[in-house]
């Protein structure tokens, strides 16, 4: 069975709703032998008459009322959706979202963010700021567009972008013995109380990692699930602790960090999205700023 086309259904909603094919035809800008054409091909189509027509008059039939009823609708969520992807397409609607791991949301998305909204004004942002895992499976899951994290790199069904190489850093109170250093080595972390973050954190398993030729550090005086909240522990005098050096407070600054050296541990912090996926315009831009910034701030760096 043949399908009425969008134009013919389009054409006899706007005659239906206007009661006249001069009118119907301006707004659509169409000729009226045009516009009676396409109705003659959905009666055709439709086996039914749909208007009474004279000279002088056109009139809804009653099961040309009834289709219009049916129809009105649909034709007009039709045009909303087509011009909803438009505006999308051309950045004038629609939204990005962006998946980002807690340690790293403050350092990459204020600044972009800004940027891109004075550009893109009308599109908005939402941010899933989570844990290592729950960013990746957002990507995966098709819930983010893209995301900031620092695993991903060996899943086949994803592409992964380095931004930078962070390294681990020895948070410590300003006022402690070892924020006098220039560097500390892993191993005299044993003599200072300490906290850490617990396995529930990827940070924790890139750095055993790491260390796992070397001695392990005594008892922990505290062990928590979140990097934020183990530099809270340090600012409070809790003890020592080892953090992604972007996750430092800003100077000046209570909790200073400083290097760890023998082995340095680092992590690649970059953007992922799946593989074989075509970005929207908004996320693809919001990539381009994404990217463009990290390397002025590469370019920066003493």
């Amino acid at each position: 069975m043949a399908v009425p086309s969008l134009a013919d259904l389009r054409a006899f909603v706007t005659v239906g709703e206007l009661q006249s094919f001069a009118a119907a035809a301006k707004a659509l800008h169409l000729s009226q032998p045009a516009l009676s054409r396409r109705i003659s091909h959905l009666e055709d189509l439709l086996g039914v008459r749909l208007f009474d027509r004279t000279t002088r008059s056109v009139a809804l039939t009653l099961l040309g009322q009834r289709f219009l009823d049916q129809v009105r609708g649909t034709v007009d969520d039709l045009d909303r959706s087509v011009a909803n992807l438009r505006d999308a397409a051309q950045m004038e609607a629609g939204d990005v979202t962006i998946g980002c791991v807690f340690s790293a949301v403050h350092h990459f998305l204020p600044p972009v963010i800004r940027s891109f909204r004075e550009q893109h004004p009308r599109v908005l942002v939402r941010i899933i700021e989570e844990g290592a895992d729950e960013v990746l499976a957002a990507v995966q899951q098709g819930e983010a567009d893209f995301a900031i994290n620092y695993i991903g790199m060996q899943e086949p069904e994803l592409e992964f972008t380095p931004l930078l190489r962070e390294p681990y850093v020895l948070a410590c109170p300003a006022g402690h013995p070892l924020a006098r250093r220039k560097s500390v080595r892993w191993e005299e972390l044993a003599d200072y109380p300490h906290a850490r973050v617990s396995h529930a954190s990827r940070n924790r398993l890139l750095i055993d990692q790491a260390l796992a030729e070397l001695p392990p550090l005594p008892r922990p005086v505290c062990e928590v699930r979140h990097v934020s909240t183990l530099i809270g522990m340090v600012e409070n005098g809790m003890g020592v602790a080892v953090v992604p050096q972007l996750t430092l407070p800003r100077s000046p600054a209570s909790v200073v960090g400083v290097k760890l050296e023998k082995p340095e541990v680092a992590r690649t912090v970059g953007m992922t999205w799946r593989r074989g996926r075509s970005l929207s315009p908004a996320a693809a831009a919001f990539v381009d700023l994404l990217t463009r910034a990290s390397r002025a701030r590469v370019k920066g760096r003493p």
